[in-house]
């Protein structure tokens, strides 16, 4: 357990899920579920799934519904609030690397985590490390690209993005990225399931979620 007393940039990581829980943005979403589905797709037959940044627990509650389990979150606050158990969840905080569970896993989730990473690049390299020769990551970032932004900054307005975030990155700079990190992109979708954002994900996406397999 580490006492470090930042998550990824925020100051006090208790404080902000106590808002987030506050401001009702902690229920579970599509994208929480668009993940699942990409991890059931690929390993319809189980395995050992990984979220990193367990946040507000929606991933890994739906994937240990049909896997072995683990995850990652530094707020004491986040992990007290989960509604399921805890045993596989170290805290710790991903700019040290993923903590050691003493197994190689199928899957690797990184949803909205990269862009509180010191050295996100730097994360992804040694994150191929704790694979199987199957492995692959789910990443899902903000799309910075999104036409609301698009249009915001056409008056001036600048996206509502936390200040505390490390990088920001456009689509195409994270794919640079995952490239040089050593990643071959397979798949890269929206979240959302309008037709608008499945042609052109990268205006119309909120989100934008990328299956990544090393090189």
């Amino acid at each position: 357990m580490t006492t470090n007393v930042r998550r990824f940039g925020v100051d006090n990581p208790d404080q902000y899920w106590q808002d987030r829980v506050a401001a009702g943005r902690a229920s579970e979403k599509r994208v929480h579920r668009c993940i699942t589905a990409v991890i059931r797709g690929l390993f319809p037959d189980g395995g050992n799934v990984v979220d990193c940044g367990v946040g507000d627990g929606h991933v890994f509650r739906l994937c240990r519904e049909h896997y072995q389990t683990y995850g990652v979150e530094f707020s004491s606050e986040a992990i007290r609030r989960y509604d399921f158990p805890t045993d596989n969840i170290k805290q710790a905080d991903l700019n040290h690397g993923i903590p050691d569970f003493g197994v190689k896993f199928d899957a690797i989730v990184l949803s909205m985590v990269l862009h509180w990473l010191d050295d996100p690049e730097g994360f992804l390299r040694n994150a191929a490390r704790s694979l199987t020769p199957r492995g692959r990551l789910v990443v899902v970032i903000p799309n910075v690209t999104n036409y609301r932004f698009r249009l915001g900054f056409l008056f001036g307005k600048f996206p509502e993005i936390s200040l505390s975030h490390k990088n920001v990155m456009t689509p195409p700079e994270c794919e640079a990225m995952f490239r040089s990190a050593g990643y071959t992109i397979e798949r890269m979708m929206p979240t959302k399931t309008s037709l608008k954002a499945r042609l052109w994900p990268r205006v119309f996406g909120s989100d934008i979620l990328y299956q990544l397999k090393p090189a």
